[in-house]
């Protein structure tokens, strides 16, 4: 019956250890937000950020300073705490000559002894002014502070991931329209040399095309190292010790953000990780400010001891009349320490100051970075809007000149041309369209990983 009960306990305990990592797991994984990014209908996208969750560097660095920051907790706690030990000891005391004592000099001959000291010693700090609870309290505010820096970690990590992916997208596709630009160029070269031949062009139109050609190929040259600078960035910050192909979807599914508002209500900023940090950073200087005037005060400290001190071994050293215990209060007070103590704690009240510039300081960033962010976002809204149109007109020319080429009204060359200004406001489309999409991101990151898209969030 005892062995079961033992069994259901510890496999109890199992389950309530398991649950509580689950619960830490879950809540890491909020950081992620993976509701805002499932928004752009992306599996690849969401895969690439659950592989940077379980491999990043930087975010293992910064769990692991949350987990040193709450050892310091622990051990500041400890230090509010009474501090027992054991310190025992075994001596023996030879006399070179013979020993005189007491006011008619009795005489020791050949004098030597062994002592057996078994005690234990207990000491506190009586903390009547609660500068030591201050101190705790000041280390609970870092520790609050380094966990708001781990969710920035986390919002700068999936942000830079989803911008070099949607980056590494857009040099993909403007690859496949520079070459298709590349191959354009030179069947009009052919064209052109063919004309000068026949004296229907001059040798200048030629080499102009032969220098575009060229100019063409340095930027596929240049868009071919871009993709591979891209890869790697991602495969850094996915974890990926090989450094294999990244996986990314093609630019026709790419899925814009809907409801991207124009205007944010500036309280948002509060949600932002530096904001909260520095409006914890206050109190932790608070608590230091005060910690540090009290300490100017007298500390009181309570010591005692108790156990066995005896001048003989075996059982007698164990036996009542070798007991020892005492207890004592010992005050303590600097009279002069030459003005450390006032100077820390004028110090302190600096840091307190500074403090709350900084916070100042943030709170004005952070408005200012979530303005420019709705800038840029209206900006480049409206420039794909241009772009779409741009593009559907050279859509329509293009296929005006293609009828005009099909009855003769139009030469392959002009027909070219007109290619060509096709492919240019496409490519135009594809800046602006990853541009707006990499807007949007800045956005997020700029209002603290908020979903901007859900108005109950603004």
């Amino acid at each position: 019956m005892k062995k079961n009960l033992l069994t259901i306990f510890l496999i109890f305990l199992i389950s309530q250890l398991f649950a509580f990592c689950l619960a830490l797991e879950q809540d890491k994984k909020q950081f992620l937000n993976l509701s805002f990014w499932e928004k752009f209908n992306d599996e690849i996208l969401i895969s690439n950020i659950m592989k940077a969750y379980e491999n990043n560097p930087d975010l293992k660095i910064a769990d692991t300073k949350i987990k040193e920051s709450e050892k310091i907790v622990k051990l500041s706690l400890a230090e509010e705490l009474p501090h027992i030990n054991f310190e025992g000891m075994l001596g023996r005391t030879f006399a070179s000559s013979d020993m005189l004592r007491g006011k008619n000099n009795f005489m020791i001959y050949n004098y030597s002894q062994t002592r057996f000291l078994l005690p234990l010693t207990a000491s506190y700090e009586i903390d009547i002014w609660g500068k030591n609870r201050l101190r705790t309290k000041s280390f609970k505010e870092s520790e609050k502070m380094l966990k708001e820096d781990e969710r920035a970690v986390y919002i700068a990590l999936t942000s830079a991931i989803a911008a070099d992916y949607f980056n590494l997208i857009k040099t993909d596709k403007t690859l496949e329209l520079q070459k298709q630009l590349l191959e354009l160029n030179k069947k009009l070269l052919e064209l052109t040399i063919s004309k000068e031949k026949n004296g229907l062009a001059s040798i200048d139109d030629a080499l102009e095309i032969k220098d575009k050609t060229a100019q063409i190929e340095l930027l596929v040259n240049n868009l071919e190292a871009k993709k591979e600078i891209f890869e790697n960035q991602l495969s850094y910050l996915l974890g990926d010790k090989l450094f294999s192909k990244v996986e990314r979807n093609t630019f026709d599914n790419i899925t814009l953000l809907n409801q991207v508002p124009d205007e944010i209500n500036s309280s948002i900023i509060i949600n932002r990780p530096d904001v909260k940090s520095s409006a914890y950073n206050i109190l932790r200087a608070d608590y230091e400010a005060k910690s540090a005037k009290r300490d100017i005060l007298p500390s009181f400290t309570i010591m005692g001891t108790l156990g066995y001190n005896g001048y003989t071994h075996g059982t007698h050293l164990f036996a009542a009349n070798s007991g020892l215990a005492d207890l004592w209060i010992v005050p303590n007070f600097d009279i002069f320490d030459g003005g450390r103590k006032y100077h820390l704690m004028k110090l302190k009240k600096l840091e307190y100051k500074r403090a709350q510039d900084e916070y100042e300081k943030s709170v004005l960033a952070s408005i200012q970075e979530v303005n420019d962010a709705l800038v840029m976002s209206k900006k480049e809204k409206k420039n794909l809007k241009i772009s779409s149109e741009i593009l559907d007109i050279q859509s329509q020319k293009l296929k005006l000149k293609e009828i005009s080429k099909e009855s003769g009204l139009a030469n392959e060359l002009d027909y070219i041309l007109y290619q060509q200004a096709q492919v240019i406001a496409q490519q135009k489309l594809v800046d602006d369209k990853i541009n707006y999409v990499i807007s949007t991101i800045n956005l997020y990151k700029s209002v603290g990983g908020v979903d901007f898209t859900n108005s109950e969030n603004l």
